[in-house]
């Protein structure tokens, strides 16, 4: 998934279910234990970097890439991406920081895990984008 894409799947839940403008925006991925069951975590912030990659970055992690912290909503993270990204951009692969470790020497140490998309909980008010292994019935 590039971030075009994320742009294209927004808009395009935002015309199907428009309530989704004012859900939270997670990733998702489903457990590693077969039971089909889906972890979210709420997204704060994103960026990118020299090496053509955009990143979205979990609740509570915006601080150790110096990044503000923001409690995105469906309708502006939308416009926030928007507003940052321009055609070059817009092209790079997407990724989740997925696993975050800060080590001994202060340093941040990731676990990135690609895009590959998009979903909505309604119940949970959730706007969400799946990462990581994809279940042998997904296509």
């Amino acid at each position: 998934m590039i971030v075009r894409h994320i742009i294209e799947d927004i808009e395009s839940v935002f015309e199907s279910l428009p309530e989704s403008k004012d859900y939270d925006v997670a990733f998702a991925s489903y457990l590693d234990d077969g039971s089909g069951k889906i972890e979210f975590r709420t997204v704060e912030a994103f960026h990118w970097d020299d090496d053509e990659e955009f990143f979205l970055v979990p609740s509570g992690c915006a601080k150790h890439y110096s990044l503000e912290s923001e409690q995105f909503k469906g309708e502006n993270f939308l416009k926030a991406v928007k507003a940052a990204v321009n055609d070059e951009i817009a092209g790079y692969c997407a990724y989740a920081r997925a696993r975050i470790k800060i080590t001994e020497d202060g340093s941040v140490a990731s676990l990135n895990s690609p895009l590959w998309g998009t979903g909505f909980h309604e119940q949970e008010r959730l706007l969400y984008f799946y990462h990581g292994k994809q279940p042998d019935n997904v296509t």
